[in-house]
């Protein structure tokens, strides 16, 4: 099966330079902290309230590719992937295929893949957050 993603449309305006800056799950809730590699005091959270799985990839080809095309970083989405696929054959079949979503953030550093029932939302630190994150 060949995976079939579409451009992820999200109500934030990302500057290209997004980079890796942690992830935690936390129970059934998924955080993801990227930051502009250009001003770094600038936080990125992308938070999923749910997630069934996550892997995070660092393939030197696709980050090759990455690094020298700023237009394919971004995010992706899909309902037809291998992950997905072999997630759904793991949980045998309990889990429902039209349930879920496969969700792909690509950044200078890695690209993260999410199952989930429904899209992160995204919102930036402020500058206290920011400040408090910077000992982390």
């Amino acid at each position: 099966m060949g995976d079939k993603f579409e451009k992820w449309n999200i109500n934030e305006q990302l500057p290209n330079d997004l980079s890796f800056y942690k992830i935690e799950g936390v129970y059934s809730q998924l955080v993801i902290l990227l930051k502009n590699l250009i001003d770094n005091t600038q936080i990125l959270e992308i938070k999923f309230e749910y997630f069934v799985s996550y892997k995070v990839i660092l393939d030197l080809a696709l980050m090759k590719m990455v690094n020298e095309n700023p237009t394919f970083r971004g995010f992706a989405r899909t309902n037809s992937s291998s992950y997905l696929s072999s997630i759904i054959e793991g949980s045998y079949e309990i889990i429902n295929k039209n349930e879920l979503e496969h969700f792909l953030i690509y950044n200078i550093d890695n690209a993260i893949e999410v199952i989930s029932d429904k899209a992160g939302t995204f919102r930036w630190f402020d500058k206290e957050e920011v400040r408090n994150c910077q000992g982390l």
